[in-house]
């Protein structure tokens, strides 16, 4: 069975979209936590993802990080050794602080 893991909307600006997630990122949430992602960003362009109560499950080889499909733009706040983790998607802007996550996230110019 896999870990359990949550994804809260915590703010929505016309076709902006904030959400956090926290749980275990193993190989079995991957997908479930991508779909899911990308149910609630649909029709959202700018999305927000607050990681930072993800923790990938292995020190093995990490699970793909489930970025969900459709938005043009996904502000990222999670730890540094999370973005070591992934691959390459121009859509992806990494924040280690708050304050710019939000700053990015809620400018009008996007």
């Amino acid at each position: 069975m896999s870990a359990l893991f949550r994804v809260r909307a915590l703010a929505v600006s016309g076709t902006r979209l904030w959400c956090a997630v926290a749980g275990p990122l193993t190989a079995g949430t991957a997908h479930a936590l991508r779909t899911e992602l990308t149910d609630r960003c649909a029709g959202a362009t700018v999305v927000a993802l607050d990681l930072r109560q993800l923790t990938c499950a292995s020190a093995g080889i990490p699970p793909p990080v489930p970025w969900p499909e459709g938005p043009r733009t996904i502000h990222v706040l999670a730890s540094v050794s999370l973005s070591s983790r992934t691959a390459d998607d121009p859509r992806l802007h990494w924040h280690t602080e708050l304050r710019t996550a939000w700053q990015a996230w809620s400018a009008l110019s996007l």
